[in-house]
């Protein structure tokens, strides 16, 4: 019984240590063609948290497709990245802003894709 204790106990902290950051919003169908993927890396510091701000299309671009879907994946696994949230737009516009925040003291690593079609 004791070592389906410890088992058990193991089992959910390695569980909580896996964890990842990922965000998923829409869903990519037959027909849509990627518009815009980027690998997003910053170092960490101590004390301190990074942020990036992702704008599609760039400034001073136009875009011409409607966006299906945005995959934005941590590449960072044990626990440690970041968190994306989107501020504007996304599915169903022609534009996204993405705000990327890593944790205290450590960098963020994301790659954001994002399906459209035209």
């Amino acid at each position: 019984m004791r070592l389906l204790t410890i088992l058990t106990l193991f089992c959910v902290l390695a569980a909580g240590y896996t964890q990842s950051h990922d965000l998923v919003l829409g869903q990519a169908t037959y027909g849509d063609v990627i518009i815009y993927k980027v690998n997003e890396y910053k170092y960490g510091f101590p004390f301190f948290v990074r942020t990036s701000i992702l704008e599609y299309p760039e400034p001073g671009q136009t875009n011409f497709a409607y966006i299906k879907a945005i995959y934005i994946k941590d590449n960072d696994r044990d626990g440690t990245g970041g968190w994306p949230t989107v501020s504007a737009g996304g599915v169903g516009q022609r534009f996204v802003k993405i705000k990327l925040k890593s944790q205290r003291g450590y960098g963020l690593n994301f790659t954001v894709t994002i399906y459209g079609r035209y």
